[in-house]
């Protein structure tokens, strides 16, 4: 019996040939399957990571080895099973796997040797994959460019690697060899020293060193260095003492060991700018120097931040969790006038927005004595007329502004932090230090939190834990079309749905709550990465919770309590089992860094490719968007399938379509005249349900005129740049779960390739519609039609001329069942309609009444309805909500709801 088998294997056809192997086609299609299973299994290993670095349970070294194992082992397979589905077409992608492994190799040994960082780099450039190379703070500091309000200071950071070879090259007693070269080093510099000569020079720099190994939460300041020419034209570097405590340690600076020094003549021996370069090589090895000094019995590992030091109008800091011992934690904003730092003022301000003062206290100052801001204490503000200005060092809009900066990083560092910010002469705020504040707050008393709890009203409960954690903030319902400058920092996001177009809302807010969506998406995975409180699927949210509620959101228990629990949020703070600083919960952040995040999104953008996969998570989306790409011009690029043989499908109207059953989509003995009721794929089925449903036949079709029939003449050979043999007959390839459809009707050419499963992740759609009949004008307002259609069902869609494509994916099976039923009804109703359209006003009656049919079960009464209703412009991008839930087409003639 088996011989056969042997033989055939032994003469396989080529693709393109008459004869395909069905077999062979259907491992092309079980390849398939194998990535959107293996896909499922990565984003689980994902999930079970995520909640842990949530703090759902405790993990081991031996958790981290295991899931990076078992997760690289199903990206490898995918990759696999990609280039054998697409003859491969994708071998580049191996080698981007083996980079990522590499790295996640080396992260589990402790080492970094495997991470690439130039010597020298502006801080606004850093990321998060650099972090074990330049520290946590740093890192933070540079996050705020992706933040609203005070971002800051400019400056450069130096690797440990560089500042190795500075002092190989200036000290005798220097550290252990380092691969990096000081020629490396000093070109890193010179390029980077460029701009900041251009942009804001200033002679007096300010240099900080960031601990790497084990102490990373460690930040000392290392002094101030002055770099001026004196009257005979030498550049000489004048290092101040360092500065007093700065840092989180308590531990003492060291002094200066260098007061002056001459760098050299910039008339003489070189141009002021290769001077300027020598003095800065000289401030890093004193620096560095003085780390060592630190340190004398360890080789520390540090990276440094050297900024310009200004003549700031006003300095000072803001402690994010003040008064430990109090009940109610506060924040702390200290400030002062350069100079006059024993006239410190004092503020106490509540720890959620909009961050309302508790307590001041203003110093007394010299009644002349001119303010950042230009003003006099006895002046009259413009902000509140009837009112002096006071003698506060900085008003209190921008108290609160502080805040805001100060709450974000201690979001995005995961622990509270110690802020340094200082007023520039230019007028704004920028912030100069970080420093973890590493002191656990007191617990209240078990009394204290049983009489608290026993008085709190519950709004809402249930979902899935993304993030665990305790906040609090005034609650704001955000959509994907919300604006982020309305969004309050430190409110409570509500969301109809964990949509990743909500993510830029994340960084401003305390704590996200969805009534729909996955604890394993995109959203799911910020939240996370942001130590974000955040909750989905919490039944009836939106209407539980009113804009301007103020709540409490504790997400490990699920629960959303009313007013301020400041009991619940000090027992929140005190039980964080994790910290930046923790080697676990660091190696863990480090290695879903290069596993979670999703950079290629677009597959229409021109960088998505294999080359530019930078995590395991772009490489098992690149290979899902690539093998259903391949599966959607299946039939297109392989004419030989007409020569297989097929079974027909018999229809009550007049269509032609033939069927080839890859596993599971149709009786395993097809009767002879094989009708819809038989089919098994349950995509097809609905498809069908769709298609011959007697409103999908619409009104009576138009009539052709002779001019419209010509004018055809040129286009309907190549429609959609198919294959003579492609237009034979139609085409559906089926299992269970999947059709690939393939339709020549009329003029027009359409495609429709589905997934249909249990598991949202391994769902999707992709329809392409392309061709007509009719002038150019009457074709674009067809394909509007459809795409209008397609969007109001929330498919991506791109429309240009007569062609559309729309894509659907990782929806639950419900929603897909929905767009598939609907799909079939367009399809049918759509035939030959561009022939009638002879405006845009035909255009959009003819949306209004598909849209009466198909669009919106729940009646004319709806809100929706009544918006598409009042369109002005046809908008190819219309937002409705998702389609209800049906088992029949009957009932689409249902009453609202």
């Amino acid at each position: 019996m088996w011989r056969h088998l042997f033989r055939n294997k032994k003469n396989q056809p080529v693709i393109g040939a008459q004869e395909i192997d069905i077999w062979r086609v259907k491992a092309l299609f079980n390849n398939f399957r194998k990535i959107l299973q293996l896909n499922t299994l990565v984003f689980e290993q994902i999930a079970a990571m995520d909640r842990a670095l949530g703090g759902e349970y405790i993990f081991d070294q031996s958790f981290l080895e295991e899931s990076v194992r078992t997760i690289a082992s199903h990206v490898h397979h995918v990759t696999y099973n990609l280039n054998a589905l697409t003859n491969n077409g994708y071998i580049p992608l191996y080698d981007r796997y083996q980079d990522i492994r590499v790295i996640l190799d080396d992260i589990l040994a402790g080492n970094t040797k495997a991470l690439s960082c130039p010597p020298v780099l502006p801080l606004d450039s850093l990321s998060w994959e650099l972090e074990p190379l330049v520290g946590i703070d740093l890192v933070c500091l540079a996050e705020l460019r992706h933040h609203p309000g005070i971002k800051a200071r400019d400056g450069l950071v130096i690797s440990s690697d560089a500042t190795r070879a500075v002092l190989n090259n200036t000290s005798s007693a220097a550290p252990s060899a380092t691969e990096m070269s000081f020629d490396l080093v000093t070109e890193g510099l010179d390029s980077a020293l460029q701009p900041m000569l251009a942009e804001h020079f200033r002679p007096l720099l300010s240099i900080s060193a960031t601990r790497l190994d084990g102490l990373s939460a460690e930040v000392r300041d290392l002094g101030e260095f002055l770099l001026k020419e004196d009257t005979n034209g030498s550049l000489v570097l004048l290092a101040e003492e360092a500065l007093p405590l700065e840092q989180a340690t308590g531990s003492p600076s060291p002094s200066s060991p260098s007061p002056r020094e001459t760098i050299g003549r910039s008339r003489l021996e070189s141009s002021r700018e290769d001077l300027f370069l020598k003095g800065i090589i000289r401030i890093i090895a004193i620096a560095a120097e003085r780390c060592y000094t630190l340190y004398p019995d360890t080789e520390p590992n540090f990276a440094l931040y050297l900024r310009p030091a200004s003549n700031a109008l006003a300095r000072g800091t803001i402690t994010t969790r003040a008064a430990i011992k109090s009940a109610t934690p506060l924040l702390t904003v200290t400030s002062w006038i350069p100079g006059n730092r024993q006239e410190m003022d004092i503020h106490q301000l509540r720890r959620v927005f909009p961050f309302d003062f508790v307590s001041s206290t203003v110093t007394p100052k010299i009644m002349d004595l001119p303010f950042p801001d230009g003003m006099q204490a006895t002046g009259i503000t413009q902000e509140y007329r009837q009112f002096r200005r006071g003698s506060a060092t900085i008003l209190p809009r921008e108290i609160q502004a502080l805040a805001e900066t100060a709450m974000t990083l201690e979001r995005i560092m995961g622990v509270p932090v110690i802020m340094h910010w200082e007023y520039l002469e230019s007028g704004r705020f920028v912030v100069t230090r970080l420093f973890p504040f590493l002191e656990k707050p007191a617990k209240p008393t078990a009394i204290e939190l049983e009489r608290e709890m026993k008085n709190a009203a519950i709004l809402g409960e249930g979902g899935q834990v993304v993030q665990s954690g305790v906040a609090a903030g005034i609650v704001f319902h955000v959509t994907q079309d919300t604006n982020l400058n309305d969004f309050p920092i430190g409110g409570v996001a509500v969301a109809p749905i964990a949509a990743p177009q909500l993510t830029p809302i994340l960084h401003r807010a305390s704590a996200v709550l969805t009534e729909h969506g996955n604890p394993i998406g995109h959203l799911a995975t910020v939240a996370r990465e942001a130590s974000l409180p955040a909750v989905f699927g919490i039944p009836g949210i939106l209407g539980k919770l009113p804009n301007g509620t103020e709540v409490t959101v504790d997400a490990g228990q699920g629960r959303v309590y009313e007013g301020v629990l400041n009991h619940l949020l000090q027992q929140g703070k005190s039980e964080t089992s994790f910290s930046p600083i923790d080697p676990e919960y660091r190696v863990l952040r480090r290695l879903l860094r290069f596993i979670s995040p999703l950079k290629l999104v677009n597959p229409d953008d021109p960088n998505f490719s294999a080359q530019n996969c930078r995590s395991f998570h772009d490489i098992i989306h690149f290979c899902h968007e690539m093998a259903v790409d391949e599966l959607a011009h299946f039939q297109e690029r392989r004419p030989g399938l007409r020569g297989i043989r097929t079974t027909r499908l018999h229809l009550p109207v007049q269509m032609g379509i033939n069927l080839l059953d890859v596993g599971g989509g149709l009786p395993d003995k097809p009767e002879e005249h094989l009708g819809p009721a038989d089919i098994l794929s349950e995509p097809f089925a609905i498809f069908l349900d769709g298609l011959l449903h007697p409103q999908a036949a619409g009104d009576e079709l138009p009539t052709l005129g002779i001019r419209d029939i010509i004018s055809a003449i040129p286009r309907t050979s190549g429609i959609g740049s198919v294959s003579p043999e492609m237009s034979v007959d139609n085409l559906a390839i089926l299992s269970q779960e999947y059709m690939n459809l393939s339709l020549r009707l009329g003029y027009h050419f359409s495609v429709i390739d589905a997934h249909l499963a249990s598991d949202r992740h391994r769902n999707y759609i992709y329809f392409r519609f392309i061709g007509g009949l009719a002038d150019q004008a009457r074709r674009a307002r067809r394909a509007l039609f459809i795409s209008d259609v397609l969007g109001a069902m929330d498919f991506k869609v791109f429309w240009k001329g007569d062609l559309v494509v729309g894509r659907m994916k990782f929806e639950e099976k419900d929603v897909l069942r929905s767009a598939l039923f609907v799909l079939g009804a367009l399809t049918a109703y759509s035939r030959q309609r561009d022939t009638s359209l002879y405006s845009d006003e035909l255009g959009r009656e003819l949306f209004d009444r598909f849209a009466d049919a198909f669009l919106l079960p729940f009646g004319k009464n709806s809100a929706t309805y009544r918006s598409l209703r009042s369109r002005a412009q046809p908008n190819p991008a219309v937002r409705m909500r998702k389609l209800p839930v049906f088992s029949s087409p009957a009932q689409h003639s249902g009453e609202e709801s």
